[in-house]
């Protein structure tokens, strides 16, 4: 057998501009480039050309995606700037993680986590969540 990571996701947005701020303002994300309707951007951990992949159209349905952050510090800053810009947002703790749930521009649901498999959380999910706060 042969290993993979995750290179990119790529999704189909109805407005660029609104998905690129939401992407750089909330989740720190960089853009690396820009042609016609595509936005690519990465995030600063990351040495990839690009992690996630804009472009302007009309979205077929929504998807999923998670941004792990380093520390408890992160996490609670991620977690009061998002609730001083007003951003709907839902806290949740999986047992194995701390998670902090937000919609994009688009209704995609975007998840910002912190794990803690090694920080005194259970090893497994096994699909069961707490709302917090």
């Amino acid at each position: 057998m042969y290993t993979t990571r995750l290179a990119y996701v790529y999704l189909t947005v109805r407005h660029l501009e609104s998905a690129v701020t939401f992407y750089t303002r909330f989740l720190d994300l960089q853009l690396t480039e820009r042609f016609g309707t595509t936005a690519l951007l990465v995030s600063s951990e990351n040495t990839g050309h690009f992690e996630l992949a804009l472009t302007e159209g009309e979205p077929t349905g929504t998807t999923g995606l998670g941004f792990e952050l380093a520390s408890e510090a992160d996490f609670e800053a991620a977690k009061e700037f998002v609730r001083l810009e007003g951003v709907p947002y839902k806290l949740e703790d999986r047992g194995v993680a701390y998670v902090l749930t937000l919609q994009d521009p688009d209704g995609n649901t975007v998840e910002l986590f912190l794990d803690r498999r090694k920080r005194g959380g259970r090893a497994f999910w096994r699909g069961e969540s707490e709302l917090i706060g």
